[in-house]
């Protein structure tokens, strides 16, 4: 199959200009057509298409689109794997620039790692990341739009070191850390619980298979927006490049969500050095948590967390149980208590630019694993993306 165009037709010529274009439009479609005749004769049940898919809606047709009826103006379609903080500020930018952008989540809900968990009816915790620091301008303004919409505030921990917050403030989701996805989302077409096995090439278009089923629609971009080496487990062959690529390093993480009826003898936040236990947050005390409730999320060290990666989560409760009791004599009277495993939770070794792409612009990877450790760098990484797919389709004619 070829993607060809209406202005390498002669006889529908009728404004001229465009020699350049028309010429090499033209030069394609007798290539079809000579194709097509010295391949039949070797096989008669073989067939040839040449497919003139329509006005694009991008900036390069823009000045050209006022005789174009409106249900044959295209806009390209992404679909985007992950609505973590890196798809939903790639699927915003590009939605906002007039594609047509599908959200793929296999969760219940936005965030990735900056996941929060429903407790019941009046409560929920942070059991991703804690809290977010902008170093960009580009990032800040972000997330002062966000406060203003009222998804996010800045946050002031006592045990969090005070020249840390000076130096740039630090800001969480209100009434949870996912929040902040929520000004940005709201317009998003977000498929939940849609898990993809599996992508397949069709005609220069991309299938999504969800759990063994092809979804309808086809796309012409794919971006996937989730941690490395779970691309890997979806590509197969579709994009062989991207399994050659070993630097990138990611440590896993066991959390603790642990609501006590007594207050726990911890500051709001407190980053240890400890073999086992990395850091303790006192979620009740970010902005517009419910205070009635004692909720602490205990993260685990990444060296501990990967020798105990397999163990069961009942086990893995007990043991950090154990280790607040024993190990720093807290006296618990628990409420609630559940372990969550991140098998990828933190950047450790990052590719060092802001994506990865293949070679016809069809197919982009991006996520902190791309820049660094933290929630600015999945931000800045959709957010290039976006800015290289409209690139892309402004000067090359996406269809």
């Amino acid at each position: 199959g070829f993607m060809s165009a209406r202005v390498g037709s002669i006889s529908d010529n009728k404004l001229g200009g465009w020699y350049a274009y028309r010429s090499s439009k033209a030069a394609l479609n007798m290539m079809i057509k000579n194709l097509s005749i010295e391949v039949g004769r070797r096989n008669k049940k073989a067939i040839l298409v040449g497919l003139h898919p329509g006005t694009v809606d991008s900036n390069l047709s823009k000045p050209f689109q006022n005789n174009v009826p409106a249900e044959k103006l295209f806009s390209p379609e992404v679909a985007v794997i992950g609505a973590g903080m890196c798809g939903i500020s790639c699927a915003s930018y590009l939605q906002k620039n007039g594609f047509g952008v599908t959200v793929f989540e296999k969760s219940r809900g936005i965030g990735g790692r900056m996941a929060s968990r429903r407790i019941n009816e009046q409560v929920s915790v942070d059991h991703g990341a804690q809290y977010i620091k902008p170093y960009s301008k580009n990032f800040l303004h972000f997330l002062e739009e966000t406060v203003r919409a009222g998804f996010a505030s800045s946050w002031s921990p006592l045990g969090m070191e005070k020249n840390y917050i000076q130096e740039k403030k630090i800001f969480v989701g209100t009434p949870r850390m996912n929040s902040i996805l929520k000004n940005s989302s709201n317009n998003l077409e977000i498929n939940f619980s849609s898990k993809i096995n599996k992508i397949l090439s069709k005609f220069n278009k991309w299938k999504l298979v969800i759990e063994g089923i092809e979804y309808q629609k086809e796309f012409d971009i794919v971006v996937f927006a989730i941690p490395f080496h779970q691309i890997s487990e979806i590509i197969d062959d579709a994009w062989s490049a991207v399994k050659k690529i070993s630097k990138v390093k990611m440590s896993p993480c066991w959390t603790l969500m642990l609501l006590t009826k007594n207050k726990l003898s911890f500051s709001d936040y407190e980053k240890l050095d400890n073999e086992k236990i990395s850091s303790i947050t006192f979620d009740t005390s970010k902005p517009q948590r419910n205070k009635k409730f004692n909720s602490y999320i205990i993260h685990s060290n990444p060296n501990w967390s990967e020798r105990h990666i397999s163990y069961d989560q009942n086990k893995i409760e007990e043991m950090l149980i154990n280790i607040l009791t024993k190990d720093f004599g807290q006296d618990l009277n628990i409420e609630y208590i559940k372990a969550h495993r991140w098998l990828y939770a933190q950047t450790t070794a990052p590719l060092g630019k802001p994506f990865i792409k293949n070679e016809n612009n069809s197919l982009f990877a991006g996520g902190d694993w791309c820049l660094g450790a933290n929630v600015e760098s999945a931000f800045t990484s959709g957010f290039e993306i976006g800015k290289s797919i409209k690139s892309y389709s402004t000067n090359f004619h996406l269809k």
